[in-house]
């Protein structure tokens, strides 16, 4: 078993980690298949963002959108979002971090 405070794991500007693309998004890697991800406001990850495997978030703090190929829905603490092989972006729209968890199949 793993346990650990998300907040002690070191967060990395994605940017230095080589992720183009984004602005104002910081990780904090959980695991190999789980990460923890800020976006700042007006903060976004990438648009080609990709997986053949299934990825699931759930939203903890803040307000913003996700696009998911040609449709954008909002989102908001407690939403669950499952997404398998689309391309998809996380957008924040609120004047507060956007904070949400991500865990994705291992092949």
């Amino acid at each position: 078993m793993k346990q650990l405070q998300c907040k002690e794991v070191e967060a990395y500007d994605a940017a230095l980690l080589g992720l183009q693309g984004t602005k104002g998004m910081k990780l904090r890697l959980l695991s190999d298949d789980s990460s923890w991800i800020e976006l700042e406001p007006e903060g976004y990850t990438p648009i080609d963002h990709k997986h053949e495997d299934k990825e699931r978030m759930v939203v903890l703090t803040g307000t913003g959108v996700i696009k998911l190929e040609d449709k954008q829905t909002e989102i908001k603490p407690n939403d669950f979002i499952e997404v398998h092989n689309e391309y998809h972006q996380l957008v924040n729209t609120g004047n507060e971090p956007l904070i949400f968890l991500c865990f994705r199949n291992q092949k």
